[in-house]
């Protein structure tokens, strides 16, 4: 079955987490930072000046911003003109497109207690509830070629709900049709009963 466990604060043993940390967003830095020059491209100068946008993988943010050391731009897929399209229909979003792990990074973003971190909360709620009936209803009666064109539009979230979905159903029908409760003898068995055979026809 599809684990669904995902974890909204830094998990060093999570590969998913390392994945979408790595994405790089835009910070603004509000102290100079002595010898750091070299993160902003446009500069010259070998120290970074106070008021310096920079481009960080967002692993490092968390830290420099609890520390008032830097200030995150919003992701642009989390600010408000895009929360108005997911509002307004999230439904025809392609949001493996707006990133492939959206719900997970709109939560790290969102904990880091920013002016509109409530926000993009509720958006990202809505967003999946809005979005998890047409998904659970189509894991259910897809075809194989369809499931390949289906998947491509949902983010990783969405794709281990549409897994879990299939399962679910696969199983449900396999119960229905009483091949659930089928007792089949065991590989282990099986092979000791013909190697038992073998030895007596010798």
């Amino acid at each position: 079955m599809p684990h669904l466990h995902f974890s909204y604060s830094p998990n060093y043993f999570s590969i998913e987490d390392i994945v979408l940390q790595d994405v790089r967003v835009s910070c603004k830095f509000e102290v100079a930072v002595p010898k750091l020059g070299m993160l902003d491209q446009s500069a010259d100068d070998e120290n970074l000046k106070q008021g310096s946008k920079v481009e960080l993988p967002f692993w490092m943010v968390p830290t420099l911003h609890a520390k008032k050391i830097v200030t995150l731009e919003i992701p642009r897929h989390y600010k408000v003109n895009y929360r108005q399209i997911l509002q307004a229909d999230s439904i025809v979003v392609d949001l493996h497109k707006w990133g492939p792990y959206f719900y997970d990074l709109g939560l790290h973003v969102a904990n880091l207690e920013l002016k509109d971190s409530l926000d993009i909360k509720r958006s990202l709620v809505e967003t999946l509830r809005n979005r998890l009936r047409q998904i659970m209803d189509m894991s259910q009666h897809s075809t194989h070629h369809e499931t390949v064109h289906i998947i491509a539009n949902l983010d990783e979230l969405e794709r281990k709900l549409f897994g879990v979905g299939q399962l679910s159903y696969r199983s449900y029908k396999e119960w229905v049709r009483r091949e659930s409760s089928k007792i089949n003898t065991a590989t282990l068995v099986a092979s000791h009963r013909k190697r038992k055979f073998a030895e007596v026809t010798v």
